[in-house]
């Protein structure tokens, strides 16, 4: 079974609508990996993935922005490959494509651009972490 979690910010567009996507793309959908693990009943490591992942995310998404602010385009590209391929493996395929816009903004070293992908993706953040934690509370109100 594929748990499916689409969520928007309250009093704000929905990511879909932000990011120009298809409204059909969903903000997370939770890896089968972690699937199978919760359904052999060890849900503590699923939560503990979980927020692993949201607390390397929000720390690498501040350097992103120190080094933005230091106009250091590489780090920002390399911070950004890290969250990409981390968002990636845990279902937050929205979160990566957005990670992988701010790459190649960081290539290009126009500051503007990146700043605005840079935007978009803690925003595409924000909504993941929001569809996870209802993950996390449904599986915590579970046991």
């Amino acid at each position: 079974t594929t748990e499916i979690y689409t969520l928007s910010l309250h009093d704000a567009l929905p990511i879909s609508v932000i990011i120009g996507k298809d409204k059909s793309k969903t903000m997370w959908r939770v890896p089968e990996t972690l699937n199978e693990i919760a359904e052999a009943g060890d849900d503590s490591i699923v939560l503990e993935l979980i927020d692993s992942f949201q607390r390397d995310t929000a720390k690498r998404l501040k350097r992103v922005n120190e080094a933005l602010s230091r106009f250091d385009a590489d780090t920002v590209q390399a911070e950004a490959h890290s969250v990409r391929g981390a968002a990636g493996e845990m279902g937050g395929e929205v979160l990566a494509e957005l990670c992988r816009s701010v790459e190649t903004a960081a290539t290009r070293r126009n500051w503007p651009e990146l700043a605005f992908q840079v935007n978009r993706a803690e925003t595409g953040f924000t909504e993941l972490r929001a569809a996870m934690s209802e993950y996390v509370n449904a599986r915590q109100g579970a046991v």
